[in-house]
């Protein structure tokens, strides 16, 4: 378990060299195209990510973030919350989203920002617990394969991880 951010940076190499890239979403999703639903369609992204009708598929932050999804001993530690904050979740807004950031822009926020926000600090606190749900798992190879993950195609337990691909 990590106790500190020095530690916890050495222990989650892979998410950070990833984060201290220049950009993002300049490729396309390099991942397993079988396993997860693939969408170069912003708009259907959107929709997955913020609609929570459940009528078709359950709604993404209950499939990623709620109680059930992680061990009931995980932690979630407020000093990854306080690094965050201060080295601006690794200057992630300055970066270079090569137009997605655009795409997924309504009105005065960006989605995807504020997700990928959502998801660091998740994924740091799932290191940091040396716990990764297979849902957390899922969502940090979509990252590191190019894929922005926003949602969830189907119902639990069944259904795939939803990744949009810059496209």
């Amino acid at each position: 378990m990590a106790e500190n951010w020095e530690q916890l940076i050495a222990k989650a190499q892979p998410l950070v060299d990833y984060l201290h890239r220049d950009g993002y979403f300049d490729r396309g999703f390099s991942g397993d195209r079988s396993a997860n639903l693939v969408i170069s369609d912003p708009e259907v992204g959107i929709d997955f990510a913020s609609n929570d009708s459940f009528d078709t598929f359950d709604e993404w932050q209950t499939v990623s973030d709620s109680p059930d999804v992680f061990p009931p001993e995980f932690e979630w530690k407020r000093w990854i919350d306080f690094n965050l904050r201060k080295n601006d979740y690794f200057g992630l807004r300055g970066k270079n989203f090569n137009g997605a950031d655009t795409k997924w822009t309504k009105g005065d926020g960006c989605l995807l920002i504020e997700l990928m926000h959502r998801d660091v600090r998740i994924l740091l606190n799932c290191y940091a617990n040396d716990s990764f749900p297979e849902v957390w798992k899922s969502i940090q190879s979509a990252y590191l394969n190019d894929g922005f993950p926003c949602g969830w195609d189907g119902k639990l337990p069944a259904g795939k991880l939803v990744v949009y691909s810059n496209e």
